[in-house]
């Protein structure tokens, strides 16, 4: 599905922002930007959430007008191992609680777990009812390094944030739903999907 790019300009009129301006408040190139609302570049999730925030337009409108389209489920159950909190903690699932959602996509790998955002009335009330899809992991995945991820701080929490490079080797930075400078991770892997 194509970019709509009249929607981000009506918001960003609204807002009297600028590409520009609008681009600095994200942390972001005027020109990464540019290429994102042009179709030339795919929008992420925490830059999706962070349009939402403040253009002040629902995250699932953000997500349409950056071209992505509605799945269908295809009847495949994946497990969900836990819920995330107001404060973007995930708590996991004691042994023997099971609970269920379809897949969302039939070409998602067999190994894949599910955890669902339930952050009515907080700071990230805008997730509520997510249900984000990954892989198991006891490892920080490749790929995980600039994505938004489920990870686990090392001695410390499950969390859901995009993982970046730290200040300090070996470290991470978390933005997001939480976020924290310099921590150890034990693992993580890149959110595959979200749903609502």
């Amino acid at each position: 599905m194509p970019v709509d790019r009249r929607f981000f300009d009506t918001l960003m009129a609204g807002k009297k922002l600028s590409m520009r301006a609008l681009a600095a408040r994200m942390g972001k190139t005027h020109s990464q930007l540019s290429l994102m609302f042009s179709g030339q570049r795919r929008m992420q999730l925490d830059e999706a959430v962070q349009l939402s925030e403040i253009l002040g337009a629902p995250l699932h409108r953000i997500a349409e007008a950056a071209g992505v389209g509605m799945v269908r489920a295809n009847g495949r159950r994946v497990e969900v191992i836990g819920a995330m909190n107001g404060r973007g903690v995930v708590e996991l699932y004691p042994a023997g609680v099971i609970e269920r959602v379809t897949s969302p996509d039939a070409s998602l790998p067999e190994d894949l777990i599910a955890v669902q955002a339930r952050t009515a009335d907080t700071p990230n009330a805008w997730m509520d009812g997510w249900v984000v899809f990954c892989m198991r992991s006891t490892e920080i995945e490749p790929d995980a390094v600039g994505r938004f991820c489920l990870a686990r701080i090392k001695g410390g929490d499950t969390v859901l944030a995009t993982v970046r490079r730290g200040y300090r080797e070996g470290t991470y930075n978390l933005s997001g739903p939480v976020s924290a400078d310099s921590v150890r991770l034990e693992w993580a892997t890149p959110v595959l999907l979200a749903r609502m």
